[in-house]
């Protein structure tokens, strides 16, 4: 659990860090006329956009090991308890207004 969080800490301030540099690349090759640096922005912002969202993504270890200490009564519950309308406690949905 605390490897994940580190990881995903980690990728996502790489990301957040790529994207400022990649932009800041590409304002600079927009005020010098300077291509191969304003293609080198535009590769950093999506290896960046990659790295935010890659820190974002769990691995389906540690997905199935939350799921594990799950209880059976939180996996089994999936309706509510009332099913009816929230605001006068009746269940009148499949009714049309007067």
């Amino acid at each position: 659990m605390l490897r994940s969080f580190v990881r995903g800490l980690l990728g996502r301030l790489l990301g957040y860090g790529g994207l400022l540099l990649g932009f800041w690349w590409l304002r600079e090759a927009l005020l010098e006329v300077n291509y191969p640096v304003g293609v080198l922005g535009g590769l950093t912002i999506l290896a960046a956009m990659y790295m935010v969202v890659g820190g974002r993504r769990r691995p389906n270890s540690a997905i199935q090991a939350e799921l594990a200490e799950l209880s059976e009564t939180e996996l089994s519950r999936s309706e509510e308890d009332n099913p009816g309308d929230s605001l006068d406690g009746r269940d009148e949905s499949n009714q049309l207004p007067p």
